[in-house]
C-alpha cells in the first residue's frame, strides 16, 4: 500500500509583510543611515500595489522593530532608525524569566565568555575606549560604572559580535543584583577588582587581563553561593511585579 504526502500549502504573504520586507531590504542593502528619508504612504501603495491598510500595518510593524520613525507635522515623513540594542534586552530578561533562567546558570556563561573577552580587549581596546576605561580606574569605591565595565570590555574586543552578544544581556547586568544581600565591604572589592582588569588591559597585558576577570567572577560566583543566590532566577520577581522600582532603575554592584 503505498502512502502519498501531500505537501502542506504555502502561506501567501500579506500585503503588509511584502512591504515590511521590502522597506527592510531597501534600508538593508542600501546600509542607509539613521535619519535618511524613506517613501512616503502614497509612494510605498504605488510601488507594491497595495492599499493603505497594508501599509499603515507595515510601518506599525516597522516601527515596533526599530527600524523607521514616523514624523508628524510640516517636516514629517518616514525615516530610517537602526534597531535599539535595549529593545532586544528586555526581550531577553522576559525570556530568562518565564524559562526561570538562574544565576548559576548566568554566572557559568559569563565565566566561559567573558576573561576571554578581557583578553582580546587588551590587544584591540581603541583611543577612546581607553579613556573610557581611565575614568572608571578614578572612581574610589563608585560602582556607578557597573555594568558600564563589563559592557565596555566587549565592546573594546573589537569583535562585533561578542559586542553585541554581551551588549544584548545589559538588562540582566543591571537588574540581576540583590541590593539588600551587599555590604560596604564586597563592594569594595568589586571595585578594587574593575580597577586590576582595566589596568592589565590598558597596559596591554592580556595573560593579565584573562586572569583578573576569571579570579573576579570566581569570588562573584562565591558570593552567590554564600548568599544561597546561585538557584535564584536572573532577575528578581519585584522587578516585575513592580515592587522592587520598575525595569531599568538598579545598577548592578555584585559583578
Amino acid at each position: 500500500m503505498e502512502l502519498t504526502l501531500r505537501a502542506k500549502p504555502r502561506r501567501l504573504p500579506k500585503a503588509s509583510d511584502l512591504v515590511v520586507s521590502g522597506v527592510r531590504r531597501h534600508i538593508i542593502t542600501q546600509r542607509l543611515p539613521v535619519g535618511a528619508p524613506l517613501p512616503s504612504e502614497s509612494e510605498l501603495m504605488a510601488e507594491y500595489g497595495v492599499g493603505r491598510v497594508a501599509v499603515r500595518e507595515a510601518f506599525r510593524l516597522l516601527e515596533r522593530d526599530g527600524l523607521i520613525e514616523i514624523r508628524r507635522g510640516v517636516n514629517g515623513g518616514v525615516f530610517v532608525r537602526h534597531p535599539d540594542i535595549s529593545q532586544v534586552s528586555e526581550v531577553i530578561s522576559l525570556l530568562f524569566a518565564v524559562k526561570n533562567t538562574t544565576l548559576r546558570e548566568f554566572v557559568e556563561f559569563r565565566q566561559l565568555v567573558e576573561p576571554a573577552a578581557a583578553a582580546h580587549a587588551a590587544k584591540n581596546i581603541s583611543a577612546e575606549q581607553r579613556e573610557q576605561l581611565a575614568v572608571i580606574l578614578q572612581a574610589d569605591d563608585d560602582l556607578a560604572h557597573v555594568p558600564d565595565l563589563h559592557l565596555l570590555v566587549a565592546e573594546a574586543t573589537g569583535n562585533g559580535v561578542l559586542a553585541l552578544a554581551l551588549n544584548a544581556l545589559r538588562h540582566p547586568f543591571q537588574e540581576h543584583f540583590r541590593p539588600s544581600r551587599i555590604d560596604a565591604g564586597h563592594m569594595r572589592e568589586t571595585s578594587a577588582a574593575h580597577a586590576k582588569i582595566a589596568k592589565r588591559i590598558l597596559a596591554g597585558d592580556a595573560s593579565g587581563a584573562q586572569r583578573a576577570m576569571t579570579v573576579h567572577l570566581a569570588a562573584y560566583r562565591d558570593y552567590l553561593e554564600r548568599e544561597n543566590l546561585l538557584e535564584e532566577p536572573i532577575i528578581p520577581p519585584s522587578t516585575w511585579s513592580g515592587t522592587g522600582g520598575g525595569l531599568g532603575t538598579h545598577a548592578s554592584a555584585t559583578d
